[in-house]
């Protein structure tokens, strides 16, 4: 069974990658700009999703009182792009969800803030944006939660738990999502959810600590959550087959922890309903033999993998560590073509979103593709804990890895499978 992989929620605001020069300050009237009819129009569709109450961010910007203290700080971090954080390149509009500032909205606020930041006439302001404080695709089908609450230890060093809930699927179940939610988001690392056949027998208290390698006892890689990445709700028709007799266990990875803390972790199942054509594959790319040498600055591995059907591509992820500097997806297709047809310039650890299109890119069989992750193991890295290290592959984060995700469907696959609440419907059963 290949390995399928969905990438889970986290702040779904983006970074353009132009030149800041694009941005002119002559698109905008300065004197007719202020707060409340033209600035928070912006973040609300902007920035609000991770900058509100409760939310991801460190502050709110929904009010001018709020807003307002920060201004020069928000008119220096959209100039720069660095502001909503998104970091693949293409045009604003290539990519579902995408929350890109447009030149003329960065102009507007340029201006706002040159010009004094005035409130403007609270009449003007917009209604309330109603945003969603549970689970962003809706509430799923299915909720599976660790047993109790895991207690971590005050540590300086990485600790690891694989969780096995005690769901146990009675039947083929065809999901079109499978949402990670942690319980304690600024403990968990990362988490990758398994499919945890009947042999692996699991301790009473419901999970395994320390270096358990659960694919070593038979397991299988389903999804995955890393900081900043989004939830991924299939379309209609498309599904992932979770066999039967199967449960799903996650192993957590959990960062040092300055004091004592806990985490109870939630799964969230999506079951497909209709009919289900397609099942969601995966091309991945990925090296382990990376040996990164002190102060380089430019250190590039390739993978190479080939299509080996029709397809159609739905969504990108790559997923890299702390000197992680740059991927891209080179594609060759069979009449000697080349392009790059997805490419991370500025990669950041703190924001591994997956990246799905407006419209699904196809490509024909034998298309190849490379693979290509570029490293920054310089002392000019400001995320590098160490540039005298050779660094390796490894699970920790001051380890690197090197991963590419290409998830697509066969053109030509139909399984024309009727579904009801992800279980496969009979003639018999439906009359």
């Amino acid at each position: 069974m290949k390995k399928l992989v969905f990438v889970g929620l986290g702040c779904l605001l983006g970074l353009a990658l132009y030149s800041t020069s694009t941005v002119s300050g002559n698109a905008v009237d300065k004197t007719s700009v202020n707060f409340t009819k033209h600035i928070a129009p912006i973040f609300q569709n902007r920035c609000e999703e991770c900058h509100r109450a409760g939310a991801i961010a460190p502050m709110s910007l929904m009010t001018y009182e709020q807003v307002r203290p920060w201004a020069k700080a928000i008119k220096e971090k959209v100039v720069n792009r660095q502001m909503p954080p998104f970091h693949a390149a293409g045009t604003i509009g290539r990519y579902d969800h995408d929350p890109r500032l447009t030149d003329q909205e960065i102009a507007t606020i340029v201006k706002w803030v040159d010009g004094g930041a005035a409130k403007g006439n609270p009449k003007d302001m917009p209604a309330p944006k109603s945003w969603k404080t549970g689970w962003a695709s809706g509430q799923p089908d299915l909720i599976l939660t660790a047993k109790k609450a895991y207690t971590l230890k005050a540590s300086p060093a990485d600790q690891y738990a694989f969780f096995v809930f005690d769901h146990v699927f009675t039947e083929d179940t065809w999901v079109r999502s499978i949402v990670t939610r942690p319980g304690n988001p600024k403990a968990v690392h990362h988490a990758n959810t398994h499919l945890v056949p009947p042999s692996l027998k699991v301790p009473d208290e419901g999970y395994f600590e320390g270096d358990f390698d659960p694919s070593a006892r038979g397991t299988i890689m389903i999804s995955g959550w890393v900081p900043g990445s989004n939830d991924i709700l299939l379309p209609e028709g498309t599904g992932v087959r979770i066999p039967k007799g199967m449960r799903f266990g996650i192993q957590i990875h959990y960062g040092p922890n300055e004091q004592e803390t806990s985490d109870q972790t939630s799964l969230g199942i999506y079951l497909a309903d209709g009919t289900v054509r397609k099942n969601l594959q995966m091309l991945f790319g990925d090296r382990k033999d990376l040996q990164i040498p002190p102060g380089e600055a430019n250190y590039s591995l390739i993978s190479k993998r080939t299509f080996s059907s029709d397809a159609v591509i739905r969504f990108f992820h790559v997923h890299m560590h702390l000197r992680g500097k740059s991927y891209a997806f080179r594609f060759t297709f069979p009449d000697g073509r080349v392009e790059t047809l997805f490419e991370v310039p500025n990669y950041d650890f703190n924001w591994q979103r997956s990246y799905v299109f407006a419209e699904p890119i196809k490509v024909p069989k034998g298309t190849s593709v490379e693979f290509i992750g570029t490293f920054d193991n310089s002392a000019k890295n400001k995320f590098n804990p160490d540039p005298t290290k050779t660094i390796l592959w490894g699970e920790k984060t001051t380890d690197e890895m090197m991963q590419g995700r290409i998830f697509y469907e066969s053109a030509t696959e139909d399984l024309n499978l009727k579904v009801k609440k992800g279980r496969v419907v009979t003639e018999t059963a439906s009359k």
